[in-house]
């Protein structure tokens, strides 16, 4: 180079003209506010306790002193709106003047196939600042020293870091020296690796999905009412979507495309799509220039797993039910909790699984499920591991359940193993398991050998259903178990499904249906020449028969099966025949018959020790007593029978005898003890959910409340159980309670 103005350049080659021009060197520049952040997205819901989170985490009034620089994460599945809650929260906090320095954003395109590097990242970062390519040092070393430079004499600057996959992309961008400044990350997985603050973002509620997809379409059109037209069908539209924000907004663009077809069909397609995640994607991008697709997304998350945890991946999403607890995974996946527990927390730093707080349990996101079921489905490979897993899963399920069983039927001597120390813990596993249990219960879509291990799961989770009064579900399960065992050709199982059935439907009220199933296990017994399947049947077809008001038929059933259980010398269930026996003969109004059965059975009960069994003869022994008008005896017979249901605590028992215990007192005129027994009684019908014991408990307290001359009183309860038995279709009580009703505005006259 030459001095002044002239430029020396002898020694060089030239093949054309060449002019030489001397610049003055630049200024540095000056740090002037910055203002890189894409626009806040234009459609966003809900997210309130979020963005308030973590505006919490950006106010520079946190962490100054010792800690200048905050650096926030935001991890969750990929589609369940990251960027678009950091852009919100960055644009809200630029709006209160939180950041002078300025603003920046960089798309680390952690999950594309070419990541951006930090590398190419601080070079753009750079240029923002005001850098010019001529003046960016040589390495990269000295790029990075650079940028922290520039920032350490701004004012408080945000920078956003947007989907990064690798701690290595991040890591050398944050800022040095400084004070003040925020870095907020966005990525599927948690950086537990960087001093960072965590926040797990989740998919959307109902309400924010409903909202979400009626502003995308009234966006477009003001005047598109169909969110508002077909609340359910965007219920429904929501769940199927599993209330991810990606999948809605494919959704809202497939309504837009769409504009003069209902929210149903768009409903009714997703529901038998063979594909469902494949289904959700529509034409072009998002605001932010994202493919709305969502199965190359889960495509990606699932490619970065190494090949065992894609493995454990692949057979949790087979879990049945909403979530899996820690020895269903043990047994699903055949790997010891020592080697499964670190692979869950992978899952879970990879926002694969959810742990749920509490306890040893994680939940998979439907879409999410539905993937991992169908990568497993498209690899020849995975298949037999899927029915292997399978198989093991109803195997743990089919011997807990049974050792679960032996506590709640107060039989420990039965129970195959040592699962549980007390009936509660059973109870406990039963409860968080339930959802699990009802799906294995009902895997039959197929012919692999996986159907009798449900079939045999689903007979025997009567006793915990109906225990727990999940009558809807219990029939659910005994239909399939029906249809099941058909199928199979098995009719030994046939008639016990068909039992349970007929039972599970009883408890439902639906009588017409319940003898058709209960004469469908009768017949399928006989041709078995099952003798104690006949009696069975006959028992609860006398149950049902009694209920349909056809006394004589059940009273004649209920001998059938007594005779039939005497003479196979079962005794207490010859005792249990009895005790029904009792009650058809009392609705007929044979009462010296009935107290002579309930007395037969309470002998038997007592002589085999069975307090549960003694505790119902007792109840049945004190109403027959009270048509007897034996009031004192009565008493004494269901009082003895409160405290045997408390020690067995069977509170639904209880609850019916505290009703009829009330009922006695109403006859001797201590009106006020009846009314306290009524109503414990209500409450615990409440409490237990039993609203048709919670009916009759109503009509009892509005008849004392009657005979007290608390008339008011008297008909709004009278009205309650009107109502109750309105809604069961129990036109016999209906009268009864409209001529109680009747009698009592009869009275106020």
């Amino acid at each position: 180079m030459g001095d002044g103005d002239h430029i020396d350049f002898r020694g060089s080659t030239f093949y054309g003209p060449v002019t030489g021009k001397v610049e003055s060197p630049r200024a540095a520049p000056s740090p002037t506010a910055l203002s890189a952040l894409p626009a806040a997205p234009a459609v966003f819901t809900g997210r309130e306790d979020e963005v308030a989170e973590l505006l919490g985490a950006l106010d520079p009034a946190v962490g100054e002193g010792s800690e200048s620089v905050v650096i926030s994460a935001v991890s969750g599945l990929g589609g369940v709106g990251k960027t678009a809650l950091a852009l919100c929260v960055a644009h809200a906090a630029r709006e209160r003047g939180w950041f002078a320095g300025g603003a920046l954003f960089v798309d680390l395109r952690g999950y594309d196939e070419v990541p951006v590097t930090a590398d190419q990242a601080v070079l753009a970062l750079l240029r923002a600042l005001g850098v010019g390519d001529a003046d960016l040092p040589p390495t990269a070393d000295e790029q990075y020293a650079r940028y922290r430079g520039e920032l350490s004499s701004r004012e408080p600057v945000l920078i956003v870091l947007d989907n990064a996959s690798d701690p290595a992309q991040i890591a050398p961008l944050l800022p040095g020296e400084g004070s003040g400044h925020r870095v907020l990350v966005t990525s599927r997985e948690v950086q537990d690796s960087l001093p960072v603050r965590q926040f797990r973002v989740d998919g959307l509620t109902p309400d924010a999905s409903r909202e979400l997809v009626d502003r995308s379409l009234r966006r477009y059109d003001p005047g598109d009412r169909r969110v508002a037209e077909e609340p359910e069908a965007v219920r429904q539209l929501g769940e199927l979507c599993g209330h991810l924000p990606l999948a809605l907004l494919i959704v809202s663009a497939l309504l837009r495309r769409r504009r003069q077809r209902s929210v149903a069909t768009l409903v009714d397609e997703l529901q038998v799509a063979g594909d469902r995640v494949r289904a959700l994607r529509a034409k072009g991008v998002d605001q932010y220039g994202q493919e709305l697709s969502l199965r190359p997304v889960f495509d990606v998350m699932y490619g970065r797993l190494e090949p065992e945890l894609a493995r454990v991946f692949r057979l949790l999403g087979q879990a049945p039910g909403d979530s899996i607890g820690i020895w269903s995974a043990v047994n699903l996946v055949a790997l010891v909790p020592e080697r499964l527990e670190p692979l869950l927390d992978e899952l879970t730093a990879s926002s694969l699984l959810t742990a749920i707080p509490g306890g040893e349990r994680w939940v998979m996101h439907d879409l999410v499920r539905i993937y991992a079921q169908l990568v497993a489905a498209e690899d020849p490979g995975a298949r037999r591991e899927v029915a292997e897993a399978r198989m093991r899963m109803l195997d743990f399920y089919f011997h807990t359940l049974t050792s679960a069983n032996a506590l709640i039927e107060r039989t420990p001597e039965e129970a195959p193993h040592d699962s549980f120390e007390a009936r509660e813990r059973a109870l406990n596993w039963l409860d968080s398991e339930r959802k699990g249990l009802l799906a294995a219960a009902q895997w039959t879509d197929g012919d692999d050998d996986g159907q009798p291990g449900s079939l045999s799961l689903a007979l025997n989770l009567d006793s915990y259903l109906d225990l727990r009064r999940a009558f809807d579900d219990w029939a659910t399960v005994a239909q399939t178990a029906c249809e099941t065992a058909r199928r199979v050709h098995d009719s030994e199982a046939e008639a016990t499904a068909s039992n349970a059935l007929g039972r599970a439907l009883f408890r439902l009220r639906r009588f017409e249906e319940a003898s058709t199933a209960e004469r469908r296990a009768l017949r399928v017994s006989e041709q078995l020449g099952d003798r104690v399947g006949q009696a069975a049947a006959w028992n609860m077809l006398g149950v049902t028969l009694r209920a349909l008001l056809r006394y004589d038929a059940a009273i004649d059933a209920h001998l059938r099966s007594a005779r039939i259980y005497a003479d196979v010398g079962l005794r207490r269930q010859t005792a249990h025949a009895h005790i029904n026996l009792g009650g058809a003969l009392g609705d007929a109004g044979r009462t010296d018959e009935a107290y002579d059965a309930f007395s037969e059975a309470l002998v038997i009960h007592m002589e085999l020790g069975d307090k549960e069994g003694e505790a119902a003869a007792r109840s049945g022994l004190g109403t027959a007593l009270l048509r007897l008008d034996r009031h004192e005896e009565a008493i004494t017979a269901l009082t003895r029978a409160l405290g045997l249901y408390a020690e067995s605590g069977d509170w639904h028992s209880r609850a019916t005898s505290w009703n009829n215990l009330g009922m006695v007192w109403r006859q001797l005129g201590l009106l006020s003890e009846a009314l306290a027994a009524h109503t414990r009684a209500l409450n615990w019908f409440i409490f237990l959910h039993d609203r048709y014991g919670e009916a009759s408990a109503w009509g009892s307290m509005g008849v004392a409340l009657g005979c007290l001359d608390r008339t008011e009183e008297a008909l709004s309860a009278a009205h309650q159980a009107l109502d109750l038995f309105r809604a069961f279709g129990d036109e016999y009580q209906v009268a009864l309670t409209e001529r109680q009703i009747a009698a009592i505005k009869d009275a106020q006259r």
